[in-house]
């Protein structure tokens, strides 16, 4: 009886130490968010998944190649037809009846949505993980980003166990309730799709590029005085045409961005200030008109970021 008993507490010993070593070589959140960002540029797969936004839910499915020049492809499965087409960094809408419009050159032209850039999570986030789900068919690991303020959103991601691949993404608010999301429902990880599922299912020679600000290198014309820790000022455009100081600036902490557009008014002591905010899912729209300028500030931030940063709006230099 004595060596039966010993032989139990050896194999209770041996599983447990089993399990420790596992634990300890399951890699910490911060990694497995590096490991997504990396399955989501080099893995083949094609999937439908439900995107969940404005008040309504869309079907779509998108076909994916990775490697070097990924290429792919999203096509509306609900309501009016549309497809968009990207190769490498240029993308090309499609939409029935109207001429498709190319946008080349995208710094981030992910067809896929919600998708945070991982690799610019700075301090005003905490990444941890959220336990395991099934998403797809597919086991998951939960991992939550958090923001440590009110001036931004958080996200839930679920990642397959294996792949690492994002299967479902939803940005949460302070209380944890989702805005928006998407769902993988069907997927198809490592299956290469054709060159037939990546091209547009019409001619896109004619596609056109929209009219465009131009970049300016310059020192802005305007400013904002209080932006949020962690918003930094990373591009300014301004309108084609010579002569305007009308400006578009556009904020960034790396993960969530806010464009703010100051449009010069000719002063007038009659005009009363007025301002309004409005929200439709993650987008909050910011506006105010004054003697002085017409200011609309806009982003997928909560609120108070637009508010904030559209009420604190100068002319830069004192001008």
């Amino acid at each position: 009886m004595r060596k039966l008993d010993r032989a139990r507490s050896i194999v209770a010993f041996s599983i447990t130490l089993f399990a420790s070593a596992a634990q300890s070589q399951e890699a910490a959140p911060q990694e497995l968010l590096t490991r997504m960002s990396a399955a989501l540029r080099s893995s083949d797969f094609q999937g439908s998944f439900i995107y969940q936004h404005d008040g309504r839910v869309d079907a779509l499915r998108i076909f994916h190649l990775g490697g070097e020049r990924e290429r792919e492809r999203l096509v509306s499965l609900t309501g009016e037809r549309s497809e968009i087409v990207r190769d490498g960094d240029t993308i090309t809408c499609v939409q029935t009846g109207t001429v498709p419009t190319l946008f080349a050159n995208r710094a981030d032209p992910r067809l896929l949505p919600l998708v945070p850039n991982v690799h610019a999570l700075g301090a005003q986030y905490s990444v941890a993980a959220g336990g395991e789900d099934r998403v797809a068919g597919y086991g998951a690991r939960v991992i939550d980003v958090s923001p440590r303020d009110p001036y931004r959103y958080g996200y839930r991601l679920w990642l397959d166990l294996n792949s690492h691949l994002l299967l479902r993404s939803a940005v949460v608010d302070a209380a944890q309730r989702p805005l928006e999301q998407f769902m993988f429902v069907a997927l198809d990880v490592g299956e290469k799709p054709n060159d037939t599922d990546l091209l547009a299912s019409e001619s896109i020679a004619a596609a056109s590029a929209p009219a465009d600000e131009v970049r300016v290198n310059s020192k802005p014309l305007w400013t904002i005085a209080q932006a949020p820790a962690g918003f930094r000022l990373v591009r300014t455009q301004r309108p084609s045409e010579a002569g305007t100081q009308t400006e578009h600036l556009v904020y960034s902490d790396g993960v969530a961005s806010v464009s703010i557009y100051v449009e010069p008014r000719a002063d007038s002591a009659a005009l009363v200030t007025a301002e309004s905010t409005t929200r439709r899912g993650v987008l909050s729209i910011y506006s105010r008109s004054d003697a002085r300028m017409h200011v609309t500030a806009l982003g997928d931030v909560p609120p108070i970021t637009v508010q904030t940063m559209g009420r604190s709006v100068e002319a830069s230099g004192g001008r």
